[in-house]
């Protein structure tokens, strides 16, 4: 597998059977059209949904078709994770006046 493989590319690899179908698709080209079939784009929504705990949303459902998409939701996911993340430790409650 290639280094210069984007998240989107490697989370998309563990659905498909053909990794050169994944490899050389440009990121806004279209998943199905480039081989790849529904399956394995319901089996991608589904680990996005159980590895971060939380549902997709309409909008991030409809981006998955490409890999631009999903590396959106992937990105603005950890980034969701992150504000969570902060907003939950002590740190973030003493500065705000919340704990003390």
């Amino acid at each position: 597998m290639s280094d210069h493989l984007t998240p989107g590319h490697r989370l998309l690899l563990e659905f498909v059977d053909l990794p050169q179908l994944i490899e050389g698709v440009p990121g806004d080209a279209d998943l199905i059209n480039a081989g790849l079939n529904s399956g394995d784009l319901i089996r991608l929504a589904l680990t996005l949904e159980e590895r971060t705990g939380t549902p997709l949303d309409d909008d991030e459902l409809g981006a998955l078709h490409t890999l631009d998409g999903i590396n959106q939701v992937l990105v603005s996911r950890e980034a969701a994770e992150l504000t969570d993340a902060a907003e939950t430790t002590p740190a973030a409650a003493t500065a705000s006046g919340e704990a003390r």
